[in-house]
């Protein structure tokens, strides 16, 4: 499969990187510093400008997903997630390809106890009502899409143990491992499973 992964430097693109180029597939990393990349077989590095949507198009194009893992926002009121995600989006529209996996939060269908609710708002306002603009971008483009929503995420190993849920999270979940999250997202570009769903992600109890 042919892979347009976003973000391939951070934490979790990184993760999903090497797992999906581990498993045999065509990454093309479209990256603001290439260097962060080492050089392997099936991997393309183009370097790009995330503002620019006649290149990021013409780099998307003949590609199966584009896969976003873009973080960024440090609960300040900027909505970067929210503008790049627009970018993406259009990016996409002008490319042939049809499909997004991308990253997004617990919390953005106030998905918890009231109080829980709550205290996210109270301290993650911002970077959740960042996510929360991010997945309605997505939601009404009409793109065929899958958007992860991980509770609190660790530096564990991978267990491929986690639950998943499209309603709500799963129950007494507190966690996952970035190492499981790239699993889910590299899962569900290989199954076509969860279509045009959102998937809370968490351990058990």
């Amino acid at each position: 499969m042919r892979i347009f992964l976003l973000g391939a430097t951070g934490k979790i693109g990184t993760v999903f990187l090497n797992m999906a180029l581990a498993k045999g597939h065509h990454i093309t990393a479209y990256v603001r510093s290439p260097e962060k990349l080492t050089i392997a077989e099936n991997l393309t590095i183009i370097q790009g400008n995330l503002e620019s949507i006649p290149q990021m198009s013409a780099a998307m194009r003949d590609h199966d997903v584009v896969v976003s893992c873009l973080g960024g926002n440090d609960n300040d009121q900027s909505n970067v997630i929210q503008k790049f995600t627009e970018l993406i989006v259009a990016s996409i529209k002008e490319s042939n390809v049809s499909k997004i996996v991308a990253i997004s939060t617990a919390g953005i269908h106030n998905e918890f106890s009231w109080v829980t609710n709550f205290i996210l708002t109270l301290f993650y306002k911002h970077v959740i009502n960042d996510h929360r603009l991010t997945t309605q971008v997505i939601m009404t483009s009409g793109l065929d899409y899958t958007l992860a929503r991980p509770l609190s995420l660790t530096e564990g190993g991978l267990m491929k143990s986690y639950r998943k849920m499209t309603i709500g999270v799963p129950k007494g979940g507190k966690n996952i491992s970035r190492q499981d999250l790239a699993h889910f997202l590299l899962e569900t570009i290989e199954s076509g499973d969860y279509h045009n769903e959102t998937v809370g992600l968490a351990y058990s109890e």
